[in-house]
């Protein structure tokens, strides 16, 4: 099959697709083969295929009692993901605005994407201190406070994928690069529930990060300040992790997190 035929059928596929999806509404949310085929207009056969395939990666769900289909959890998924990237930045905004004038630090906000670390929002610090960053910079997965913070709290086994793929190199002479002692790291962090590194990515910089959760209890986001260690006390560093930690806490609300269902 050459290309220009391949875009047509796969065109098409998603059109029936598409077709089927939007039979499902709040009041509508189950119908057997038969009601799909007819609503659709699609031959059992195609309509039958097109389940079964999508059934097999969780997007729709058989009940072999009623012979029915719903969608699937997978959707479920999906729109959490779209929830929180078209609302967290909205959400996460003032609280950023609030800590960069009370920290006098460089507020970032940061993802991960294709298996890299992204900043999707900044706050410029009132120090003298400047990060070199930006909104849609690209970094390693594990860089600085954001992205060790994130880590964290993947599974394990998709935590090690990332570490083997892209292994820490020395940035500063404080920079952890032992695959070991990182993850020791790690586990610090979630024991602690924030990130405190000093100096690891850039000289004299104290990076402080802190998880940020939606409705389900994952970590889709991590929040982080940049804050100049010359000018940081031990007390002033406390003050910082309990804002930081206090603004964790209501966003993730506004999120849709409750903490306290879910332990």
């Amino acid at each position: 099959m050459n290309s220009k035929n391949h875009q047509q059928y796969s065109v098409k596929v998603l059109g029936k697709l598409t077709k089927i999806l939007d039979l499902f509404t709040y009041t509508e949310n189950l119908f057997t083969l038969e009601q799909i085929s007819k609503k659709t207009h699609l031959s059992k056969a195609t309509a039958f295929r097109i389940l079964k395939t999508l059934e097999q990666y969780g997007f729709f769900t058989y009940n072999p009692v009623e012979e029915t289909y719903t969608l699937g959890l997978r959707f479920l998924e999906l729109g959490g993901i779209v929830y929180a990237s078209l609302s967290i930045r909205n959400i996460v905004s003032p609280h950023m605005e609030t800590l960069g004038h009370s920290l006098r630090a460089t507020v970032l906000l940061g993802i991960i994407k294709d298996d890299h670390l992204f900043y999707i929002d900044k706050r410029e610090s009132e120090s003298i201190i400047r990060v070199s960053s930006y909104v849609g910079l690209k970094r390693p997965p594990y860089y600085g406070m954001l992205g060790m913070t994130l880590l964290t709290y993947m599974e394990d086994e998709e935590k090690q994928r990332l570490l083997t793929m892209y292994k820490p190199y020395k940035i500063t002479e404080k920079t952890i690069t032992d695959i070991e002692k990182f993850k020791q790291k790690l586990d610090e962090i979630k024991r602690l529930g924030y990130c405190l590194e000093r100096s690891t990515v850039i000289e004299g910089v104290i990076g402080l990060g802190v998880p940020i959760r939606d409705f389900s209890g994952k970590v889709v986001a991590a929040l982080g300040v940049a804050l100049p260690e010359f000018q940081m006390k031990e007390k002033d560093i406390k003050r910082a992790i309990g804002e930081m930690l206090d603004a964790s806490q209501a966003i993730s609300r506004k999120l849709g997190h409750n903490a306290e269902k879910q332990g």
